[in-house]
């Protein structure tokens, strides 16, 4: 398994990618990519409202936040045993944060719901009560003498995030990359895969440049321009420089919220959740054997977590 970004910026990437994907794209009318017959089908394209329900198949071969979650509590535990090891005691809150209950195809697609476009516009809703007590504890967490550090990292060089370990502390010898080098061994190294990474990205960069999503963003754009707003995709409206912002504005309110009802007229979100789908699906069946190996992989670190907060 590789390393990843936490589950709250990486859900996040398709947008930004998107972004930079149709900034050179021209008309929404004007793409052909659907007629290639490598293009798998869309079946069964499903009506969407207000939010996306279903999660996207490469789901399954990511960590859920709730999975992330479990294995950073057993990381954490397991530093704080080496520490002890050590005659140190170990403070990390961060490692042992409640998820925020985001999922990777929440906000995959936009803002869809127009009750919360009209009071956040393309705004994030304020973090929940024990969000603003995890920015406490990280707040709070103590600070280390140098050789607390060391011992947690395998290095004495404060420049360092890791290194090979090996002195001698008490008798003991500190672990390759410290004790959280030693915590992540221990767990499989967990984190997304790049294979599963990939198709979770790729997958949304080939939506962009399918034919039914660009008509679907014409539909969405000729809605729009009913309501004097002049945006050929649903990206470019959420990304108008007139909301970068640090408050929400009332006209950003009121952009948001014509753009969320014109996706429903239209259902905008229905359709690019369906190509992005069989994208997808199409690059499982062809990493059938990594991915299947990247499920055994979280498998088996959930039981190593599991059995680490047995105790």
């Amino acid at each position: 398994m590789g390393t990843s970004l936490p589950r709250a910026l990486s859900a996040a990437l398709p947008v930004a990618l998107a972004a930079v994907l149709l900034a050179g794209c021209g008309s929404p009318s004007a793409g052909t990519a659907g007629e290639e017959p490598e293009i798998p089908a869309a079946a069964g394209i499903p009506t969407i409202t207000t939010a996306v329900t279903d999660p996207v198949p490469v789901e399954a071969y990511l960590l859920s936040e709730a999975q992330w979650n479990r294995l950073g509590r057993a990381e954490y535990a397991l530093r704080a045993q080496c520490m002890e090891r050590f005659g140190f005691g170990y403070d990390d809150p961060m490692l042992a944060a409640d998820p925020s209950g985001q999922t990777v195809s929440q906000y995959r697609y936009g803002k869809l719901d127009p009750a919360k476009t009209a009071v956040y516009g393309y705004r994030m809703p304020a973090p929940r009560a024990s969000d603003s007590g995890t920015k406490t504890a990280k707040e709070g967490i103590r600070k280390i003498s140098a050789n607390e550090r060391m011992i947690l990292t395998g290095t004495a060089d404060p420049t360092q995030k890791s290194g090979k370990g090996g002195q001698d502390v008490k008798g003991r010898t500190v672990p390759e990359g410290g004790c959280i080098g030693e915590a992540q061994e221990k767990l499989g190294h967990y984190g997304d895969s790049e294979v599963a990474n990939d198709v979770n990205l790729d997958s949304f960069g080939k939506s962009l440049q399918d034919r039914r999503v660009l008509e679907a963003f014409a539909k969405w754009s000729r809605c729009m321009a009913e309501s004097g707003y002049r945006y050929r995709t649903p990206i470019e409206a959420s990304d108008d420089k007139r909301w970068m912002t640090e408050t929400v504005s009332p006209e950003e309110r009121t952009v948001a919220t014509a753009d969320a009802r014109c996706k429903i007229r239209n259902n905008v979100t229905g359709v690019w959740y369906a190509v992005d789908v069989a994208y997808q699906k199409q690059a499982i069946e062809a990493h059938a054997e990594e991915l299947g190996q990247v499920r055994k992989d979280i498998e088996g670190q959930l039981r190593t977590a599991a059995e680490v907060l047995r105790g």
